[in-house]
């Protein structure tokens, strides 16, 4: 039987404020879950507001000291007449935890009455329907990005993951963050990792989409992971040919011209990695000309569906301005975009991937090594990535013209700067571990007993002061 959901619980309302008054030490879990805003009473919010307001302030927090700090709420109700009714309904505090979950649950469901509402009303504006459906979008995915996580936790809470990792790492659990496969390139960025924006620069021809869709290929295809690629210069057929290129070891000419076809060894690659692509959860978006609000759009939905691990964007110079936007140049545009792109990736969690144009005057210096400062158009762009890496093939020198390729980690905000050397195959378009004059020694470490890290922090018994 379906029943109506009301939009208002006040029993619950009441319940919350109640249950604070009779235990306060309550008060900063349930103020970390319950904001002031999702009370339907303005009355109860506002005596919530000051409860909170006199636990921070290390008062007590009952009728008489918040009518102390303020004596009449905005509907003209004395407060400690208001707050001692509430009071004096709630029995016990024994339930708060569930007033609370009614109180944000009730919140929710006025915000989705209230976006339906909106939606009716913007489907009369006299506006293209692309730009309704995208509001209407990021308005729906806005309220379902909230989760019910509080909006503080305590050191201790924060430091569990931290003691968790260390563990992994101690015992030999590979490097903190997604692989890209290539393991130079692991080692120098020490995983990729949730949240992060990772700008991979170039000029053209220096392979930062092959490099780019080679990682998420390897997370797909060799790892199991998700991953979405927005292609706004390339079509999805010409990046599956490249990662079918790539996976096979078959030549892109030769997928090109179908001469693969009639060779049995090529057929037998092609089965082979046309069976392995299939299984992967590789999903490409190749709309071009999108602005950033329709790609965090697509991104939240695809998320939502089903999670990603990783979000690669080609390229950030492809990004279109708003509809309407008022920036006055191309570097506050970017500016605006690059700050929206390392949101998009604390909201969802993911790493984002996002391929750069470096300036052409790197072309008329002396020196040909990229800097830092030759990405084209935003120094904000600098400012918001979290790792930046510039390819670079040097295509005076032998290595250069036999695909050898610098990728130069200029900026990690969690490790040392750096560089490797990877091997550019361009006739199979992808990028492979670079193993010519490259003789790393290994120390043998004796073999000892790995013990946990947990134990050794409770073990830890420092002897000196500070």
């Amino acid at each position: 039987m379906i029943t109506d959901r009301p939009l208002v619980a006040m029993e619950a309302e009441f319940g919350v404020v109640g249950a604070l008054f009779i235990k306060p030490e309550l008060t900063e879990t349930i103020g970390a879950l319950v904001s002031p805003g999702d009370f339907y009473d303005q009355d109860v919010a506002e005596i919530y507001t000051l409860i909170l307001a006199a636990r921070s302030a290390g008062r007590p927090a009952d009728p008489v000291s918040i009518a102390d700090m303020r004596h009449e709420l905005s509907s003209g109700e004395l407060t400690m007449i208001r707050a001692s009714e509430i009071w004096r309904g709630v029995p016990s505090a024994a339930n708060c935890f569930e007033y609370a979950r009614i109180v944000v649950e009730r919140s929710k469901a006025r915000k989705i009455a209230a976006i339906g509402q909106s939606i009716i009303d913007m489907a009369s504006h006299a506006r293209p329907l692309q730009g309704i459906i995208a509001d209407a979008q990021e308005a729906v995915l806005a309220l379902n990005s909230e989760d019910d996580e509080p909006d503080v936790i305590s050191l201790d809470q924060a430091l569990g993951p931290v003691v968790d990792e260390m563990d992994d790492r101690f015992n030999g659990v590979g490097i903190n963050g997604l692989p890209t496969g290539l393991t130079d390139l692991d080692e120098l960025v020490q995983g990729l990792r949730g949240s992060h924006v990772i700008v991979l620069a170039g000029r053209p021809g220096a392979g930062k989409t092959t490099l780019g869709l080679g990682i998420a290929e390897n997370l797909t295809i060799r790892n199991g992971k998700s991953a979405l690629v927005f292609s706004l210069e390339m079509s999805a057929k010409e990046l599956s040919k490249r990662s079918l290129a790539a996976s096979s070891a078959v030549s892109l000419g030769n997928i090109d011209s179908g001469q693969a076809m009639g060779n049995q060894e090529m057929i037998s690659r092609i089965t082979c990695a046309v069976g392995r692509m299939r299984d992967a959860d590789l999903r490409i978006c190749q709309k071009g000309a999108l602005p950033l609000s329709r790609i965090r759009n697509i991104a939240r939905f695809q998320h939502r569906a089903k999670p990603l691990d990783l979000i690669v964007i080609d390229y950030i110079g492809l990004i279109a301005p708003e509809a309407g936007s008022r920036q006055q140049n191309r570097n506050l545009e970017l500016g605006a975009i690059s700050r929206g792109i390392k949101a998009m990736a604390k909201e969802l969690n993911v790493p984002i991937i996002v391929l750069a144009q470096l300036n052409r005057s790197i072309e008329t210096r002396s020196t040909k090594k990229p800097q830092m400062s030759d990405l084209r158009d935003s120094g904000e762009i600098e400012q918001d990535a979290d790792i930046i890496m510039i390819a670079h093939r040097d295509a005076d020198s032998d290595l250069g013209r036999s695909g050898v390729t610098e990728i130069d980690v200029v900026k990690h905000r969690h490790a040392s700067v750096g560089h490797c050397l990877l091997q550019h195959q361009g006739e199979f378009a992808r990028f492979v571990n670079y193993a010519g004059q490259r003789e790393q020694q290994q120390e043998a470490a004796a073999p000892h007993q790995r013990r946990n890290s947990k134990s050794l922090l409770n073990s830890f018994n420092p002897t000196g002061g500070f």
